[in-house]
């Protein structure tokens, strides 16, 4: 598969921002570009998670939406197709696609997490769209095994001298932040008894 890189205009030096500041850094959210689908990628590499019933792109505007089908060939049958559940599978592994796998080795990250924001339904040409927009957040690997090495090791958390609210500060000032949507093409399965 052909690998490329998701930001390279991204200036690395972003992160020299002053441990004063509790806040994280807000970055413009990642995109993937690959020549490849999501279904193919994601198949390869989370092994375990198997072929989604999933066509399109990515999901990150209307155009490109995910297109979840509860008709397709691998969808499971016998039980009631879980669209919903699906839609988060595929919300994380794409944040750890953009932020981990798609990502040169020095460029990783760590500590993620992610925070719905809000969510929408929305109907165009006749079909329905689940909306989600999601907060991320996420420390450089380099950053986080150093937050970690401080906080685990002899001097660290729960000793006499460790210092809570200045690991915090500085956690919170190497954190970086983006706020991302996902667009789910959810027509084959929303409204429907079998849901």
């Amino acid at each position: 598969m052909e690998r490329v890189s998701l930001y390279p205009d991204l200036d690395n030096n972003l992160w020299g921002i002053s441990e004063e500041m509790n806040i994280p850094i807000d970055i413009q959210p990642p995109r993937i570009r690959s020549k490849e689908h999501p279904r193919e990628i994601l198949a390869a590499d989370f092994k375990s998670l198997g072929e989604l019933p999933i066509q399109g792109g990515w999901g990150y505007t209307l155009d490109d939406a995910v297109i979840i089908d509860n008709k397709d060939p691998v969808a499971p049958k016998g039980m009631a197709f879980d669209g919903v559940g699906l839609e988060y599978i595929f919300v994380e592994k794409r944040i750890y696609e953009e932020l981990i796998i798609f990502r040169q080795v020095n460029d990783r990250y760590s500590g993620i997490r992610w925070n719905l924001l809000r969510q929408k339904l929305t109907i165009h040409n006749g079909r329905s769209y689940d909306v989600l927009t999601f907060e991320v957040t996420a420390l450089p690997d380099k950053d986080y095994e150093e937050l970690k090495a401080e906080w685990e090791g002899s001097n660290g958390y729960g000793s006499p001298g460790f210092d809570t609210p200045r690991h915090t500060k500085k956690r919170d000032s190497k954190t970086i932040r983006y706020v991302t949507e996902y667009y789910f093409d959810i027509t084959s399965f929303y409204g429907s008894k079998q849901n």
